[in-house]
């Protein structure tokens, strides 16, 4: 289990590093395997508050315990963390030179990443891992966390089953919550039931549907009135059409409902294939399909004044509450 939006974990409430000593283990098993890591890391460590360490401790606890239980397994996890790392600095590269993602349609995505088990695998660990890690991305989920529903809800939807941190969050915050995850890539969803397995989550609450987004009905919504409360993490960076993603799930939402939604600007990977150019761009499509944005976090991968973050291809991660217009 993973800490709630109340920032604790189910062993303690960690006040500093010296309170965590699972998180230490992977920081070393990354170090071994990448001496260079360290001090990126450390420079990131040096700024987080007890909201961070409760965080991070509480993930590490779950990834040595249930995930990365062996020698050969935390070695994998290491060389997954800074294979992904790599593979991010060398698109980010090749995107300066040339301005154009490597892909430009999501079908390549599915062929070489998607319905890949190996590449998904390591894809997902380097993912869980950079949480802790990435600046961007650990307030990428802090944001998540601190906009879930107020009271209780019966049901929600994830877009993209990804690594399991959202529904595993969901299922441990709502006791009562049934969840729906739909993905274009069975072997992604295979991927999402074993990190799901990680995080202790019931199966029992979750449906997954493997099918197109934009043309399977989701029976629940239609029957329901909607969904109350709607995830989309990092996925309209990977589809061909984002605004007919986003016009889906303005269908999809409940009155009254929100929805978490991230992508990103300027950013280069592997699998990525729509590309926005700036946050504002992204803050303009919420607007054309519907939505008000009722609260975001844009950060930068740069120390770039934001004024110059799209002339400089400076790569943005992006995040809103959204609820109808």
């Amino acid at each position: 289990m993973i800490p709630t939006a109340g920032g604790t974990t189910p062993e303690g409430n960690p006040q500093g590093r010296e309170d965590c000593p699972e998180l230490a283990r992977i920081i070393e098993m990354i170090a071994q395997e990448n001496p260079l890591q360290k001090k990126r890391i450390e420079g990131f460590l040096n700024t987080r508050g007890p909201e961070y360490w409760s965080f991070a401790e509480g993930l590490s606890q779950v990834l040595n315990h249930s995930f990365i239980t062996s020698d050969a397994a935390r070695a994998e996890a290491a060389r997954a963390y800074n294979k992904m790392c790599m593979d991010f600095l060398s698109e980010q590269i090749r995107f300066k030179k040339t301005g154009k993602y490597r892909i430009e349609n999501s079908a390549e995505a599915v062929t070489h990443v998607y319905n890949d088990l190996d590449v998904m695998r390591y894809y997902m660990v380097g993912l869980l891992v950079s949480y802790m890690f990435w600046p961007n991305h650990y307030e990428l989920f802090r944001f998540f966390l601190n906009n879930l529903p107020d009271g209780s809800i019966d049901r929600y939807l994830e877009v993209g089953v990804g690594h399991g941190l959202f529904s595993s969050t969901m299922l441990s915050t709502y006791p009562d919550v049934a969840g729906i995850c739909i993905d274009i890539s069975e072997t992604s969803i295979k991927t999402a039931k074993e990190t799901l397995k990680t995080f202790q989550a019931d199966p029992d609450r979750l449906t997954f549907i493997h099918g197109d987004y934009l043309t399977t009905e989701i029976a629940a919504a239609r029957d329901a009135g909607g969904f109350p409360f709607i995830i989309m993490g990092e996925v309209l960076e990977h589809v061909n059409d984002a605004k007919a993603f986003m016009d889906r799930t303005k269908d999809l939402l409940a009155p009254g409902g929100t929805v978490y939604m991230s992508t990103c600007a300027n950013c280069p990977a592997l699998d990525h294939v729509y590309h926005f150019h700036s946050a504002q761009e992204i803050r303009d499509l919420m607007a054309a399909s519907g939505f008000r944005i009722v609260d975001e976090f844009a950060g930068a991968a740069e120390n770039i004044p934001e004024e110059d973050w799209e002339k400089e291809l400076v790569t943005v991660n992006y995040c809103a509450l959204l609820e109808h217009a």
